[in-house]
């Protein structure tokens, strides 16, 4: 059964500065050997802000990442995958940006399969702001599905 409870939860803050390095070689991840990737001030790539909590960590603050609680959605006949992600840009993340991030759990659902089994659907909202003026830049949406086994008869 899908963790309702979930539902509107604060995962966590993190505040990130987007580097070089990292945008270069995620634009090359991606085969997109645009120079535009290059620059001091380059923009990042279009799905660059999945990442973003993974990279460019200013402290200790995100050294577990906000988002879904994992380890509670892991057990036996429970499969976890990638859903969908999507981005709301208000202005494009460039090199040198220091945004901070705070990750909300907007939506929890569950869809009965034809096999008795369940898909459960947890969707993550994270929304960066520039640090030094407050003004948003881009929000992350990211949707994780658990398909759940059918009981055994």
């Amino acid at each position: 059964m899908a963790l309702d409870e979930l539902k509107g939860l604060e995962t966590g803050t993190q505040t990130v500065r987007i580097e070089r390095g990292p945008v270069r070689v995620f634009a090359r991840a991606l085969l997109d050997e645009d120079p535009v990737y290059d620059g001091d001030a380059a923009p990042v790539p279009p799905t660059y802000p999945f990442v973003m909590h993974h990279w460019g960590l200013l402290s200790s603050e995100g050294a577990l990442t906000p988002g879904l609680p994992i380890d509670r959605l892991r057990g036996p006949g429970r499969a976890i995958l990638h859903g969908e992600q999507s981005f709301e840009y208000t202005r494009w993340p460039r090199v040198g940006d220091v945004l901070t991030g705070t990750t909300v759990i907007t939506d929890v659902r569950e869809r009965p399969k034809s096999n008795g089994g369940v898909l459960e659907f947890y969707e993550a909202s994270t929304d960066w702001r520039d640090t030094t003026t407050a003004e948003p830049v881009v929000r992350s949406v990211f949707t994780l599905v658990v398909n759940v086994s059918p009981p055994k008869d």
